[in-house]
């Protein structure tokens, strides 16, 4: 722990606050250099100059938002160990079968493989150096609104509800339970609210803006082909549904093969995504940017952000690394 606070202690004295209108969304905190989602990634991708960062959240047995990616707990804890018969049927355990007493036993550390056991990124913060608590959105809540008050930043929050229709299944109403806290922080009854909830499913985010009134910023994250649960996201990346979804949303994110592709020569060749989605009036997002996973042929890191920042001219990007996004537009600013 100590080494892990010196470490922090470093990356928020040396980092980059960016000073652009576009914006820097840190993926689970600056996830690059630390273990996603913990409140230390948090703390540097404040510093680093994310100007929202986010918050996965699912739900606990005992209905507590909880700052977790997965609906499952054996990807990043020890689960497995300290309650050996509490898995499913599929052999998977799920934060849903646990209060939030429980969880809180557990030890998380960096994300690997529930099978395998190894690393996701090897050369990520190493598995085995660091171990922590899962925490409570309402927790980091209270974080980030100290660390806004101590720098004197405006960071917002950027929470994504995760499986709407797999709570629904387990009894419990994720998107009225989120709702509901975020309302009582003051979150989402104005349009001025830095906060931004996302969702991949469009259900979720019209419930929220139709049916309970949420006047802030809604994202759709888009995804690929069908789902089972009917949503179709061919369809809604279509003009046409791009402007069904601009009447409850405000905001999309789009992964880079909606956007753009490069040839086996490197040359960057685009598609009217963007201009489709600024055309029904949405605000773009584009990434998620990951340093070990460029997109196909794909030259450099540099040419990703070129292409989403300058080319497609988008809003702002989702990243694992807030200060090279940070970086690049501090670079890019200069220059021009």
């Amino acid at each position: 722990m100590k080494n892990l606070i010196i470490l922090v202690l470093l990356l928020l004295c040396c980092a980059p606050v960016a000073a652009s209108e576009q914006l820097i969304m840190a993926h689970r905190g600056a996830s690059g250099y630390l273990p996603e989602h913990t409140l230390a990634a948090k703390a540097v991708a404040h510093a680093q100059g994310a100007h929202f960062l986010e918050q996965d959240v699912v739900l606990t047995r005992d209905g507590v938002p909880l700052v977790l990616h997965d609906i499952h707990l054996d990807t990043l804890t020890d689960v497995a160990t300290q309650f050996p018969q509490r898995q499913r049927e599929d052999g998977r355990f799920y934060a849903i079968d646990f209060t939030l007493a429980e969880i809180r036993q557990l030890n998380a550390t960096q994300r690997f493989d529930h099978r395998s056991g190894e690393q996701a990124y090897p050369d990520r913060f190493p598995i085995g150096s660091y171990t922590y608590q899962l925490h409570t959105l309402e927790e980091e809540i209270r974080f980030i609104e100290g660390l806004n008050k101590s720098t004197g930043r405006n960071v917002g929050l950027f929470p994504e509800i995760k499986q709407t229709s797999f709570h629904e299944r387990e009894g419990q109403d994720i998107d009225q339970i989120v709702f509901d806290l975020l309302q009582s922080y003051g979150y989402g009854k104005s349009q001025n609210s830095n906060v931004i909830i996302h969702s991949f499913d469009p259900h979720t985010l019209k419930r929220l803006r139709q049916e309970l009134g949420w006047q802030a910023g809604l994202e759709l994250a888009m995804g690929s082909g069908r789902t089972a649960d009917g949503i179709d996201y061919e369809y809604l990346s279509t003009p046409e549904g791009l402007q069904e979804l601009a009447t409850y949303a405000d905001r999309i994110w789009a992964p880079a093969a909606r956007m753009m592709s490069w040839d086996e020569n490197g040359k960057l060749h685009t598609s009217s995504f963007v201009s489709d989605a600024r055309s029904a009036g949405l605000v773009v997002y584009g990434g998620v940017i990951v340093t070990e996973s460029l997109p196909k042929n794909c030259p450099s890191l540099d040419a990703w952000h070129d292409a989403l920042f300058n080319v497609l001219g988008v809003d702002g990007v989702v990243t694992d690394f807030p200060d090279l996004a940070a970086q690049w537009l501090k670079q890019n600013r200069e220059e021009n």
